[in-house]
């Protein structure tokens, strides 16, 4: 490897690993924040929490049929669905920038043919 293409490939690694621990850690604290407030939920209503199911499906239903109804608050709202996954977003481009490191061997074997200027030696028996 040329020190350019090293250069750019550590680059490529320290932000790949960078935007990955970024999201990971953002993916993590929402998700703990979920669960959290799942809990808390379930403690302060106690043996009424189970009559929270019926009322979030009745509230799902609700949503479907404005979403169904009224296309321009479905797009508003399958762009909002879209922006709370941008911790995901970040993992992915994180394991883009990883790929080459990740897996070197699937890369190697295309790229070892082109790259070689030695001759294949003789096989004796």
């Amino acid at each position: 490897m040329t020190p350019l293409e090293n250069k750019s490939h550590s680059l490529n690694n320290s932000f790949g690993t960078g935007l990955l621990l970024f999201g990971a850690t953002l993916s993590y604290l929402r998700i703990e924040n979920i669960t959290q407030h799942i809990a808390n939920t379930v403690a302060a209503y106690g043996s009424e929490a189970l009559g929270l199911f019926p009322a979030m499906g009745l509230a799902a239903a609700r949503i479907f049929q404005e979403l169904t109804l009224n296309p321009a608050s479905a797009l508003s709202a399958f762009l909002q669905f879209l922006l709370s996954f941008w911790p995901v977003a970040i993992i992915f481009l994180g394991a883009l920038l990883l790929r080459k490191s990740i897996f070197p061997i699937v890369s190697l074997p295309v790229f070892a043919e082109q790259e070689s200027d030695s001759r294949p030696q003789p096989v004796r028996e």
